[in-house]
C-alpha cells in the first residue's frame, strides 16, 4: 500500500496553534496535519487539551494564536457555520444530540445546510436501528445507538474531514467495538478522519498517524503503528 504521507495532499493544516482559558493555556504552539484518505489520531490523557484543539477547529473556541488551513484555504477567522459548509464536521464529545426530537429530526438538522431533499436512506442503510427507530425520541435511545445517531447525523453535513471527539466514552466493551468497527469502514471507504480518543490502543490499531498531546503540548508524533511500540507510548497508556 502506498504511504500516505508520500502521496496525499493535506487536507488540514494547524501551525502553532495557541487556546488559553483565562490564564491557563489549554494548547501552547500545536502543530499537526491531516493529509486526504488519513486516519489520524490525536491521543493523551483526560485534561491534555484534546477536546480543546478540536473545538478550536470548530471555531467554538477563540484562538489566542495559529493558523488553521483547510483544504488549501486560511479559515483561521471563519465563522463555525461556514467551517461546517466547507466539510469541516465534528462529532462532539458526549454526542450531543437533541434528545427531545425524533431520530430522524436529529439527523435531518445534520443536512440542514444541504440542498432540499437530502436523502436519508444512505444513512438508514449504513445504521438500521436507525431507520427502525426513527420516530422515536432520541433521549430514549441507548448510549450506542445515540453515538450512531451524532455519527449519522454529521455524516449527512457531507464531511470532508470527519472530527470524532472520544465516540467510545461511556459505553460498555461490546459497544465500544462496534462504534470502532463503524470508524474504521467510514475510513476503508476513503473517508479523512480526525480521532481524538482516551483509548490509546484502540485508536493507534485503526489510525495510520498518530499524535499524542501532553498538557497543550504534542510530545510524540508518527505512523501509529511505530507509536503503539514506543517505550514512552507503552510506559503512559498501555500498561508496558
Amino acid at each position: 500500500m502506498p504511504d500516505k504521507t508520500l502521496t496525499n495532499p493535506e487536507l488540514l493544516g494547524i501551525h502553532q496553534l495557541v487556546v488559553q482559558y483565562g490564564h491557563v493555556k489549554a494548547l501552547r504552539g500545536v502543530d499537526l496535519q491531516v493529509r486526504q484518505g488519513e486516519l489520524v489520531a490525536l491521543v493523551g490523557a483526560n485534561g491534555a487539551g484534546k477536546s480543546s484543539l478540536l473545538m478550536a477547529l470548530s471555531g467554538l473556541v477563540p484562538m489566542q494564536q495559529g493558523q488553521i488551513r483547510f483544504g488549501g484555504a486560511d479559515i483561521t477567522h471563519w465563522p463555525t457555520h461556514r467551517r461546517v459548509q466547507g466539510g469541516l464536521v465534528q462529532v462532539a464529545e458526549g454526542r450531543a444530540i437533541l434528545k427531545t426530537l425524533s431520530v430522524e429530526d436529529n439527523l435531518r438538522l445534520g443536512g440542514y445546510h444541504q440542498p432540499s431533499g437530502t436523502d436519508l436512506q444512505e444513512i438508514y442503510q449504513r445504521f438500521p436501528i436507525l431507520k427502525k427507530r426513527s420516530r422515536q425520541l432520541a433521549g430514549n435511545l441507548s448510549g450506542g445507538e445515540q453515538q450512531q445517531l451524532a455519527i449519522g447525523r454529521a455524516l449527512l453535513a457531507k464531511p470532508r474531514l470527519l472530527m470524532l471527539d472520544e465516540p467510545s466514552m461511556g459505553l460498555a466493551p461490546r459497544i465500544i467495538q462496534e462504534i470502532f468497527a463503524i470508524v474504521h469502514d467510514l475510513h476503508q471507504q476513503g473517508m479523512t478522519l480526525l480521532l481524538v480518543e482516551q483509548n490509546v490502543r484502540q485508536a493507534l490499531k485503526l489510525a495510520d498517524q498518530a499524535y499524542v498531546l501532553e498538557t497543550g503540548v504534542i510530545t510524540l508524533q508518527g505512523a501509529a503503528q511505530e507509536l503503539m511500540h514506543h517505550p514512552g507510548v507503552l510506559a503512559a497508556y498501555l500498561g508496558g
